[in-house]
């Protein structure tokens, strides 16, 4: 059998590159003997990254022809929901017998887009897998978003319709599951997130750093841009919180796009080049992307994420971290960690709730890490214990 991975972008996004190496142990888990094949966007620099792993990579071959781009234009403007698919799809569908559907925002829509009365929604993602279903082939998804998709009641049926149709949807936390089931889908399971796979664990104790994660991303989708005034306010807010922790501060960029909107080690050098006390920050060595920036994430008292993934990455460790929230995955997997949403910021609550929730965290860190270390251990054991009904569902 021959399972392939395929909806991301590449793993310059750190997050992507854990959901990956969490897929690669999820398949082998259940299906032994499989043949796994990532398909890549971003094929150099992917196959450098995880060569360490013992799959197929190959690159997604893309099809652009100005005729077919002309026509997807006109079919985006009339609001028709058949598109030519720019890359070679077949070849994809054809060569695998199950399709693991991974990513992270792959099938939602921004928050800033849906508080519009309509909107576009279609997403060649739900095209790609509703043309492999019609070849009879599988499709699961796994550590993914799925919603919110809004009100507009079009855009809620196109989702529920396709994603209807796949063999299940592993839900990385029950807020996800509460809302599918809401509107109809019950092919939904809860599975821990695939990056919960990936731990290190090489406690230190010497930490130095507040640890701090911002995305340009998390800003554009929420409030539709991240200019100079959210970079300026960004700025003085680190700068505080240096002066009340008196600790320095640790930059931990988790993408690393070509996409300058998507880039937080770009978003973050901008936000220092306007701090008081930049000096007081470092940056994480981003080179060895998910698992290597673990290192320097030790030294952290605790980590601030933007990106839920950096905060993932954090907790794996038994570091406490606080989600800085754009998006319904952080709400649910804030809960999910911690039990409440006491360490949960919203992006529009950051000047009034960050200061006073960091130093909540300082003064609870024991007991967090406490928290923290048992609630890993839990995750772990919930893995395992559901791993053979898993396997019986694929059947």
């Amino acid at each position: 059998m021959r399972v392939g991975i395929f909806g991301i972008l590449g793993v310059y996004n750190f997050g992507c590159e854990a959901i990956v190496r969490g897929a690669c142990q999820f398949i082998k888990d259940v299906y032994p003997d499989s043949e796994i094949v990532y398909f890549s966007r971003s094929i150099q620099y992917d196959s450098k990254v995880l060569s360490d792993l013992n799959i197929t990579i190959e690159p997604v071959i893309e099809s652009k022809s100005i005729l077919k781009r002309i026509s997807n234009k006109a079919s985006q403007f009339f609001c028709y929901n058949k598109r030519f698919l720019l890359f070679d799809y077949k070849r994809i569908i054809d060569n695998v017998d199950v399709i693991v559907s991974v990513g992270g925002d792959i099938y939602t829509i921004p928050q800033k887009v849906r508080q519009n009365s309509r909107y576009q929604y279609y997403n060649y993602l739900v095209d790609f897998c509703d043309r492999a279903i019609s070849k009879g082939k599988q499709v699961v998804v796994y550590g993914a978003s799925v919603g919110p998709w809004g009100n507009y009641r079009k855009a809620v049926d196109y989702y529920v319709n396709a994603l209807n149709k796949y063999k299940f949807i592993l839900c990385r936390e029950e807020e996800t599951i509460k809302y599918l089931q809401k509107l109809g889908l019950h092919n939904t399971i809860f599975f821990p997130d695939p990056a919960f796979r990936i731990r290190k664990v090489n406690p230190t104790s010497d930490k130095k750093y507040i640890g701090i994660n911002l995305s340009p991303l998390s800003f554009k989708e929420f409030f539709g841009n991240y200019g100079n005034h959210y970079v300026n306010n960004l700025a003085k807010i680190i700068d505080l919180v240096y002066e009340k922790t008196g600790k320095r501060i640790l930059f931990i960029p988790h993408v690393l796009s070509p996409d300058e909107s998507d880039n937080d080690s770009l978003f973050l050098e901008k936000i220092k080049s306007y701090m008081q006390y930049a000096d007081k920050v470092l940056f994480a060595d981003t080179t060895r992307g998910f698992i290597g920036v673990k290192d320097m994430m030790s030294q952290c008292y605790l980590v601030v994420a933007a990106r839920m993934h950096c905060a993932v990455n954090a907790i794996d460790e038994n570091i406490p971290a606080i989600f800085l929230s754009y998006s319904q995955k952080s709400i649910g997997m804030c809960k999910y960690v911690y039990g409440d949403d006491t360490f949960l910021v919203g992006l529009d609550d950051i000047d009034d709730k960050l200061i006073e929730t960091i130093m909540a965290m300082l003064n609870q860190q024991d007991e967090l890490i406490r928290r923290i270390t048992s609630r890993n251990i839990e995750i772990e054991n919930y893995y395992y214990d559901n791993i053979e009904k898993i396997k019986e569902l694929i059947k």
